[in-house]
């Protein structure tokens, strides 16, 4: 709830017409508004909490079934599939999961931005690539040889 008044000292105070003279301008009064978004975060907390709490549940219990029951390989398939839905959807329940999977359509439409080479630029720079590669590598060999050498001759060891 704002408050209606001002205080006297507030009411005093003036601003200058010159721009470039300062002054005790106050930018605005308080807000004594009550913040509830603490409550908003606490309840978010605990739903989070409870997902995770959830995701380990499931998981342990995933587990638990396949090791000390003996299912067939359908079934476990099935047993393990159903798991991975259900936490799937826990943790995209919880915040973080929300966050990941917005990165995740984020990052998928910035891969259909993207200007892919033809199959035929890519051979073209794959090929460039080796050759200077290959070029460079004798390069440095010959001038490493060739320092060899030379301190060989120095040192009168070759």
């Amino acid at each position: 709830m704002p408050i209606k008044y001002r205080p006297v000292a507030q009411l005093a105070e003036w601003r200058s017409p010159k721009p470039q003279v300062g002054g005790s301008i106050p930018s605005w009064p308080a807000n004594y508004q009550v913040n509830m978004k603490s409550s908003n975060e606490d309840q978010s907390k605990m739903k989070d909490i409870l997902s995770w709490l959830a995701v380990v549940l499931v998981t342990a219990g995933a587990f638990f079934c396949t090791y000390y029951y003996t299912f067939s390989g359908p079934i476990q398939s099935i047993v393990w599939l159903s798991w991975f839905v259900i936490a799937l959807f826990l943790f995209y329940m919880t915040t973080s999961g929300k966050q990941v999977f917005a990165f995740a359509q984020e990052a998928k439409m910035e891969l259909l931005k993207v200007v892919w080479p033809t199959r035929q630029e890519t051979v073209q720079t794959t090929t460039i690539v080796m050759v200077m590669v290959t070029l460079t590598g004798f390069i440095l060999w010959g001038v490493d040889s060739l320092m060899m050498w030379a301190i060989a001759k120095i040192t009168h060891l070759g």
